[in-house]
């Protein structure tokens, strides 16, 4: 069935407890379980965050003390992760789809991420049957929600709510001269955002250079290469760090020479990358302020307050789609023994048929298919009356009663 391992903001107690543990866990856990003989299937999910692992296994104890172990020699302290099973897990990963999960609820960007990381992990040939299904389902019901519900409705990610808390700090953002470090998916939500707040110069710097002019030709910025990132700084009133760099890239020496050329203007910066991509000792040099993620929480629980009836409608359509699959698993025992009854009937009617068309021919029709009715319905209920003669001579009634009910013989005297 499914075991999944997880490491969120939630667990971690805010961002700050994932910001060392994550790059470790990209870098060891899919390697570790990839060689697990019990792990027939596995799916890693990597976001802003959180990271989680999903595994398919048919020896659930085993896999749960082997991730476990794996968190006891990475993680530093166990209490910022935890373990799921079967039930508990779809629904967790259902949460977690429909953005219930996540710090800003009903946020946009992690439907998106969970399909990229389950596509990926089906490029590589690490998901099957089992997980297909799983993930599949929990985009059925991601669809689901978002258009049954208003749950992701107005401005409900990171990018939004690092805007907003930058409104909160330094009020109105007209005229302001902004720095968007990062071209992915959070500095775009950010830069559609800024669209309407009538923002004065901005600048985009990026890695990929190329990407980096994209972003900016949307806003009608400028890019910069990140060899110039000190200039850039300089010029702004707000920089925004949203990168998937695994360590900082903006260091103390970047603020610090930026804050030379205008020591008497306030510098914003607001780091929403996981891990951080600021060096914490920004925050200690004058009129510099440092943010991060963990700065969103009171933008995020305002979020919840506002969304507290459409959560519930959520949460009742992970209910019904939970009981569906339910119903599903259920049938499926059923399924595969019909499956398997399907088979062993064609093979005996395949046998007949031979038999009864090698006589064609030198046989009556009549008789022919008479012998041939005869003969199908004998081999049909030779093991079936066998087996019930004998459940009977063992005591075994139930046996019997299936009988009757799954031939419906209960009104035949």
């Amino acid at each position: 069935m499914i075991v999944s391992m997880h490491v969120t903001h939630s667990s971690a107690g805010g961002t700050e407890g994932l910001n060392n543990v994550v790059p470790i866990l990209e870098a060891e856990v899919g390697k570790r379980i990839a060689v697990m003989d019990q792990v027939s299937e596995f799916v890693i999910v990597r976001t802003c965050n959180r990271f989680e692992v999903y595994t398919a296994t048919s020896d659930n104890r085993a896999v749960s003390e082997y991730l476990q172990s794996i968190l006891r020699i990475i993680v530093p302290s166990t209490s910022i992760s935890y373990i799921l099973e079967d039930r508990e897990s779809i629904r967790h990963l259902f949460r977690v789809v429909c953005g219930l999960d996540s710090l800003i609820v009903g946020e946009d960007q992690i439907q998106h991420q969970v399909r990229e990381s389950y596509a990926a992990a089906k490029e590589e040939g690490h998901v099957g049957q089992m997980l297909t299904r799983l993930f599949d389902n929990a985009m059925i019901v991601g669809k689901r929600v978002r258009s049954e519900t208003a749950l992701n409705k107005g401005a409900v990610s990171v990018g939004s709510a690092a805007v907003e808390l930058a409104e909160s700090k330094i009020g109105d953002l007209s005229g302001k001269a902004i720095t968007i470090l990062g071209a992915g998916d959070i500095a775009s939500v950010i830069s559609k955002n800024l669209v309407g707040k009538n923002v004065g110069t901005v600048i985009v710097s990026n890695r990929t250079y190329s990407r980096a002019i994209e972003l900016a030709d949307e806003l009608g910025g400028k890019a910069v290469s990140m060899a110039r990132l000190t200039e850039a700084v300089a010029e702004s009133d707000l920089v925004l760090v949203a990168t998937g760099a695994p360590h900082a890239v903006l260091h103390v020496h970047h603020v610090e020479e930026a804050m030379r050329a205008r020591p008497d203007r306030k510098l914003l910066v607001i780091d929403v990358s996981i891990p951080r991509n600021t060096d914490a000792e920004v925050k200690d040099i004058p009129n510099v302020e440092l943010d991060n993620m963990d700065s969103l929480q009171t933008i995020a629980m305002r979020n919840v307050e506002r969304r507290k009836h459409e959560i519930a409608s959520a949460e009742k359509i992970i209910g019904q789609e939970l009981a569906r699959m339910d119903s599903e698993q259920k049938e499926q025992i059923a399924n595969d023994v019909i499956r398997r009854l399907g088979i062993k009937l064609a093979g005996i009617r395949d046998h007949e048929l031979d038999t009864a068309l090698s006589r064609a021919g030198s046989t009556d029709v009549s008789e022919l298919l008479d012998d041939l009715s005869r003969a199908l319905t004998n081999k049909f209920t030779a093991e079936l009356y066998k087996n019930l003669r004998e459940a009977s001579r063992d005591g075994r009634i139930d046996m019997c009663n299936a009988a009757v009910d799954l031939f419906g013989l209960r009104d035949v005297e």
